[in-house]
């Protein structure tokens, strides 16, 4: 039982211990690759606004890391615990062992006389008696030796747990030194970003015109976006009408509410949505930077900025990818700084793909998954941001509902 106690002590925790690693692992990965962001970044004024953006974000990931590491300092304590109660546990069993050969090693000395033994077997009434106290004698010789091997293995698992014990201990040191360390990074960076706060907050007259310069071309590609879909819907119905016709052999088909698709449409269409929540990022690595939906702006919080999509971060020289096979059916040129968008149809479903500096696919081209659409452009601040959309039909989605975590 004692066993199967200290088993369960070690094994239980091991899947614990494995996914604190790898999620430390993988916050460390989080905030390495926002230091690389904020290093493409410039650190004058014009980069004033991501860099605080960028970190907002760290300082979040620092706070989750903090938050693991006390999760592995409550692991280790609780083994520790275990450890502990364990070495008590064999101590107590050690002492019973102990005081048991000692009342034997007594009772051997008072009967160390030889003939002791003999009278005994031979006071016996008869064959058999003699017989079992004989085997009696040989039995408590026995037993007396399995005690010594006992107390001996006894006390050399009790040193093994020591042992245990003092590494256990200095890897809670470590991990004491790691969160110091990190509380302290957070702690510097909450200054050194509530620095850079108080410096956006006197552009605020330029910043806020500039958001709502941004604002307005959201509002104008969206308009855009919507007539091309809209078109692309009424044509998609004239084929599906034709389609049927043929099939029925020129007999009137009705009209197909579900946006007039082809069979090979609707497959697609169907392939898209049991992708949803599995889609993978229209860039190979970055970080969110502006959600779906109404939100307040990062900076000034009395202002409510509106997403039509997903913004995201990405280092200096990155592509836009496509998340799903499909067919382009525009590249727009957006009014300011010379940058595009993409847009793919995948049946009922359309993607965008905006802050293209440079497009490498053509209006009626087919793209495969993950297929490089263009180079999202660099800002003079260093920022280097996508915008990306979802629509089912003219209906807006939240991207986040149908990408990768």
């Amino acid at each position: 039982m004692l066993l199967l106690i200290m088993m369960s002590s070690i094994a239980l925790p091991a899947q614990n211990k494995k996914q604190l690693k790898n999620k430390k692992n993988k916050l460390h990965k989080e905030i390495k690759k926002m230091n690389g962001l904020l290093s493409e970044i410039n650190r004058d004024k014009k980069g004033a606004e991501i860099t605080y953006l960028i970190n907002v974000m760290k300082i979040e990931v620092r706070k989750e890391l903090i938050q693991s590491i006390n999760e592995e300092i409550r692991e280790v304590d609780a083994a520790l615990e275990t450890q502990n109660a364990s070495i008590d546990s064999l101590n107590n069993q050690l002492t019973q062992f102990q005081e048991q050969y000692k009342k034997m090693i007594l009772y051997a000395y008072k009967n160390r006389n030889a003939t002791n033994s003999i009278i005994f077997v031979f006071s016996s009434d008869n064959f058999n008696q003699a017989y079992k106290r004989l085997k009696y004698i040989k039995k408590i010789g026995e037993y007396r030796e399995y005690q010594a091997t006992e107390i001996t293995s006894i006390k050399r698992t009790i040193e093994d747990r020591i042992i245990r014990l003092e590494r256990k201990k200095e890897k809670k040191k470590r991990i004491l030194g790691d969160k110091y360390y990190e509380k302290n990074k957070l702690q510097k960076e909450k200054t050194e970003n509530k620095e850079v706060l108080q410096g956006l907050k006197k552009d605020e007259k330029n910043l806020k015109k500039k958001i709502v310069r941004k604002q307005k071309e959201a509002t104008k590609l969206d308009n855009q976006i919507k007539k091309i879909i809209e078109k692309e819907i009424a044509l998609a119905r004239e084929r599906a009408r034709k389609e049927r016709e043929r099939l029925n052999k020129g007999k009137k088909g009705k009209k197909d509410p579900n946006f007039g698709l082809t069979p090979i449409a609707a497959k697609l269409s169907k392939r898209f949505e049991l992708n949803k929540g599995k889609l993978p990022w229209p860039i190979k690595s970055g970080k969110i930077s502006a959600r779906y939906g109404i939100s307040k702006h990062p900076v000034f919080e009395h202002l409510k900025v509106t997403n039509n999509g997903m913004n995201m971060i990405t280092n200096k020289g990155s592509h836009a990818l496509a998340i799903f096979g499909g067919n382009v059916v525009a590249v727009i040129v957006l009014p300011s700084g010379g940058k595009s968008a993409v847009l793919l149809q995948h049946g009922a479903y359309f993607t965008m793909y905006s802050n293209l500096i440079t497009v490498k696919v053509q209006k009626g081209q087919k793209v495969k998954l993950g297929q490089k659409l263009g180079i999202i452009k660099t800002e003079e601040n260093g920022k280097t941001e996508i915008h990306f959309e979802l629509w089912k039909g003219n209906a807006k989605q939240n991207p986040a509902l149908w990408l990768k975590k």
